[in-house]
């Protein structure tokens, strides 16, 4: 009977990792903001500006990250991660104006690439040569999970029993918890460390170690990269899909409240995406390794056009289903198809810096999503209209990545991390 392989543990852990800091930063804030603004009397775009700190000190700090994870090992910096998200959360409770909710929302933002993508991609990839994408998409799960788990916890039970500077103190005590005994019992760098060899490594042998080390030197420099025009086309792409996402689901309390669904309705369609948007992550990951990952993200962009235009339809708790099941899909396509994408059309040479470039543009859109689409509302008392214009946008999306070109040479992809 074959032993029981440690390199599952590690996929446990960071199946958990991405459920507890997506679950409380992302999802935490769509439920958050709505009674946080209530009691300061706050605007819809001045609460919007906490997820737009979130998302833009994300982005900033995630080359960091990488390179940060490379000198000092993933577990280090996910015990870095879970400091700065339990003080950020907790320090939430105590906010009294605008200035201090924003600037902790930013310490969420470093938590959740501290204890995102990055560092888990690559503790992954140490322990699994073969089903390394299999074992990263089940991983990257755990992002969807935490809204299924987080959403409707906070939403439904902390704030209505506890009140939000209550819930807010709970969650930080919470994620404390869980990642000190992940880290402590579970996370270690390398399969070294168990004094074992990473998984498949008896499979590969001699012949793909010379074709994995070929492949790493093979491909495009970001420098090149930024020259043709596919780059611009996936990365502008990414960023109109970006602003769809955060603009409808970190909105989306205020949004269905405004067309007479309850909070607590709303709570329950972020736990349905959660859902979704963890079965859309193994689904594009499962088919990233068999087609062009270019029909993929149109696939994506297609399920989040139509995800907008029921949301700003619905009138009945069918329509919200129908919102959640569309949005939760295609926002599950982002991180396999930004990954494959990469590799696929630039090769490994700066794939780490090329992916971190795109998801840059990305996380930037998704951090003007929310204030544009509260903006909008104040304009026109209504979200229809930027709806609309965002599910149009989406569509256009859809040729012009299904345009992309390859360059012309050839170049290996084999196990790429799928981050």
């Amino acid at each position: 009977m074959r032993k029981f392989f440690y390199g599952y543990w590690i996929v446990v852990a960071g199946f958990v990792t991405l459920t507890v800091s997506n679950g409380l930063a992302w999802y935490g804030f769509s439920v958050m903001n709505a009674p946080v603004a209530d009691w300061f009397h706050w605007s819809r775009s001045e609460v919007a500006l906490g997820f737009t700190f979130l998302a833009v000190a994300m982005a900033v700090i995630s080359p960091f990250v990488g390179r940060l994870t490379d000198n000092r090992g993933p577990r280090q910096v996910l015990i870095i991660g879970t400091v700065v998200l339990s003080l950020s959360l907790l320090l939430l409770s105590r906010i009294s104006a605008l200035w201090s909710y924003c600037l902790l929302h930013a310490g969420l933002g470093m938590a959740s690439a501290l204890l995102g993508p990055v560092p888990i991609s690559v503790i992954i990839s140490n322990w699994f040569r073969r089903l390394r994408g299999t074992m990263q998409g089940i991983t990257f799960i755990g992002i969807g999970f935490g809204g299924v788990v987080f959403g409707p916890f906070i939403g439904n039970y902390l704030i209505p029993n506890l009140g939000w500077r209550n819930a807010y103190v709970v969650t930080g005590l919470l994620s404390a918890v869980i990642m000190t005994l992940v880290i402590l019992f579970l996370v270690r760098n390398h399969p070294q460390d168990k004094g074992l060899s990473p998984y498949g490594v008896e499979a590969t042998e001699a012949a793909k170690e010379q074709v994995s080390e070929a492949s790493k030197t093979s491909g495009l420099s970001l420098k090149e990269a930024l020259g043709m025009s596919a780059f611009w086309l996936i990365a502008l792409t990414f960023a109109v899909y970006g602003i769809g996402l955060t603009g409808s689901i970190q909105n989306l309390v205020s949004i269905l409240t405004s067309q007479e669904f309850t909070a607590g309705q709303a709570a329950f369609v972020i736990g349905i995406i959660g859902l979704f948007s963890a079965a859309g992550k193994f689904a594009f990951g499962y088919l990233s390794d068999r087609i062009d990952p270019k029909y993929n993200t149109a696939i994506a962009y297609a399920l989040t056009a139509l995800s907008l235009i029921a949301l700003a339809l619905a009138r009945s708790i069918h329509h919200l289903w129908l919102y959640g099941i569309l949005v939760g899909l295609g926002m599950g396509g982002w991180a396999p198809n930004t990954a494959a994408l990469t590799a696929n059309y630039f090769g490994l040479k700066q794939y780490g810096l090329i992916l971190g470039t795109i998801h840059l543009i990305f996380m930037a859109a998704e951090a003007a999503g929310p204030a544009l689409v509260a903006l909008a509302f104040e304009r026109s008392d209504t979200y229809h209209s930027i709806l609309i214009i965002l599910s149009i946008l989406c569509a256009v999306a859809i040729p012009l990545i299904i345009i992309i070109k390859k360059p012309g040479f050839t170049f290996t992809v084999e196990n790429t991390p799928q981050t």
